[in-house]
């Protein structure tokens, strides 16, 4: 029985003392706002009108890990004026010109345009 109690404070103080941090770290907390995340756009507006074609669904993909975001494996380059923020439980978000939340990482979106790289709706909104 005593071993048993001795094995059980070697345990505890064992993990007591893997739970103290190092005074020598430095710990960042969680940012309580959002912050602006870099997303590729397009240079500039286009002038001919937007093709009514659709392009096939695109998956949101925001690894927190790596930091990394991934449109469905495509090269995607968004309209102008579009913007991404993390907020501060992870999550990805994507914002068209006048703020709305057009897609949240997970999240399978349509697209029109010519290509990928030339999109100009997003949903049913013509940008």
């Amino acid at each position: 029985m005593k071993r048993v109690a001795a094995l059980v404070l070697v345990a505890g103080l064992v993990a007591a003392a893997c739970a103290v941090p190092d005074p020598g770290e430095t710990t960042y907390p969680l940012p309580s706002e959002a912050i602006s995340w870099p997303l590729p756009t397009q240079p500039a507006s286009s002038p001919a009108p937007c093709p009514i074609s659709e392009l096939q669904p695109v998956t949101l993909e925001w690894d927190a890990i790596h930091r990394a975001f991934s449109a469905g494996g495509e090269k995607l380059l968004w309209p102008r004026g579009f913007s991404s923020r993390k907020l501060p439980n992870g999550r990805l978000e994507i914002l068209a010109p006048d703020g709305t939340v057009v897609a949240r990482d997970g999240d399978t979106i349509e697209l029109g345009g010519t290509d990928y790289e030339h999109v100009c709706r997003v949903g049913s909104v013509e940008y």
